[in-house]
């Protein structure tokens, strides 16, 4: 259920509390309309660039207000920072950002400090070098010492952006602009225009749409599991060989993905014959130059054809799904995530080579381009998020100068991949 956002007067500065916040995946302009969908009251994005959409409902149309978490998240542009508010009704708001961007877990009230503390502690997981802000309230100091400081911030802040809905003029006027056209279609356009749609041309735009998606198997947990477990399986050391780099694509037809592996030639001792007496069988190998070795080899992986009707709506995988990908981004220097657009389906033809009308039930399909890098390890972080994600690059390459922490190896992992989202 939507919560209703609360108003706290500090310093005769109306702040708002309480607001639901999501990733702002997409064109910023694009969250208006996203606002109205949603049914908030006011809006505003935070960030710079804007990373998140915060929705406020119930607010007085007329009464310019500020969203606390925004300010707060304004205060620290770096780093992340958590605090515990204590309002006048007793309640304890958690407000909490990451990088400037308010985050999408906090801004919630808590009917006590504990519950309160426990929100932190899952906020600490996700984020292991938060700084908590104003952890106990004292007189004079400490947490009412905040709100007063977010209250000044507002001084130089453009207050939360009200929602304008859609007229109902505006929808009457739509209307009879339409039973004027479909009018003008039925009695006075040509007379093929309202001739009903061809079976065949359904049938032609569907199978295109077929063969697609089967060019893009959805890898899901299933095959993202297989793809690491096979990168981690790959020999580091061979004959007086040491690995460089490892680049996987799926072929063409999609069945297999190949795989070539790059070695060189450690120590004097290490010779052509000893790599080719300790390779894998189904290994091929090729000598470029004397100390760079060249294995070639196919992997299997499971996947399945994308089912339209199964796939995540845009709106859940925007709210939930890039959620869950923001609590491991500590673990990757690169995880980034695209806006969506439209999946492109090549248009069929007829006998007489035009392209036919597109069905009214032809599925909205979206696809969002996924790009990841970080310590092979991390990877395992990914499977259980990978259930509508298509892989169509994996990479390994050695960094043996990196000094590893939580988001360098040695072995640092690329891949590329697609996301699907239905938006019918």
């Amino acid at each position: 259920m939507a919560r209703t956002a609360r108003l706290v007067w500090v310093d005769r500065v109306p702040l708002a509390f309480g607001l639901d916040w999501v990733p702002l995946l997409g064109d910023p302009e694009a969250a208006r309309a996203q606002a109205r969908r949603q049914g908030a009251s006011h809006r505003v994005v935070s960030g710079d660039p804007p990373a998140a959409l915060g929705l406020a409902r119930g607010l007085p149309a007329g009464l310019a207000c500020w969203s606390a978490a925004d300010l707060l998240a304004r205060r620290h542009p770096r780093g992340t920072v958590a605090c515990v508010l204590p309002l006048d009704d007793g309640t304890c708001h958690v407000l909490a950002a990451h990088e400037g961007v308010a985050l999408a877990r906090a801004d919630r009230a808590y009917p006590d400090a504990d519950l309160a503390g426990e929100a932190i502690e899952a906020l600490r997981q996700a984020h292991p070098k938060l700084q908590l802000l104003a952890a106990h309230a004292g007189a004079g100091a400490g947490a009412p010492g905040l709100l007063e400081a977010l209250a000044g911030e507002a001084a130089g802040r453009r207050p939360l952006e009200p929602v304008r809905r859609r007229g109902r003029r505006l929808a009457l006027l739509v209307l009879a602009a339409g039973l004027g056209a479909a009018g003008w279609l039925r009695w006075g356009g040509p007379a093929d225009a309202a001739a009903a749609p061809d079976p065949d041309a359904r049938a032609d735009w569907h199978a295109a749409l077929e063969r697609t998606l089967a060019s893009r198997p959805l890898h899901g947990e299933a095959g993202t599991r297989a793809l690491l477990d096979a990168l981690y399986r790959q020999p580091a050391r061979l004959g007086g060989w040491s690995l460089h780099e490892l680049r996987c694509q799926p072929r063409p037809d999609g069945a297999l993905w190949q795989c070539v592996g790059e070695y060189r030639r450690q120590g004097r001792l290490a010779d052509n014959r000893a790599l080719l007496r300790a390779a894998p069988a189904d290994w091929r190998l090729d000598f470029p130059s004397l100390d760079i070795a060249r294995a070639a080899w196919t992997l299997s992986l499971p996947g399945r054809r994308p089912e339209p009707r199964s796939l995540p709506r845009a709106g859940l995988l925007a709210r939930d799904w890039a959620s869950a990908l923001q609590a491991v981004l500590p673990a990757f220097p690169v995880l980034r995530l695209d806006a969506g657009r439209p999946l492109t389906v090549p248009a069929p033809r007829d006998a007489q080579g035009r392209e036919p009308p597109l069905p009214e039930d032809f599925p909205r399909l979206s696809v969002r381009a996924l790009r990841v890098e970080g310590p092979l390890r991390s990877g395992a972080l990914l499977v259980p998020l990978a259930r509508a994600v298509s892989w169509h690059k994996a990479a390994l390459t050695l960094a043996p100068g990196a000094r590893p922490d939580v988001r360098a190896s040695r072995l640092m992992l690329h891949l590329e991949g697609t996301v699907y989202e239905n938006r019918s």
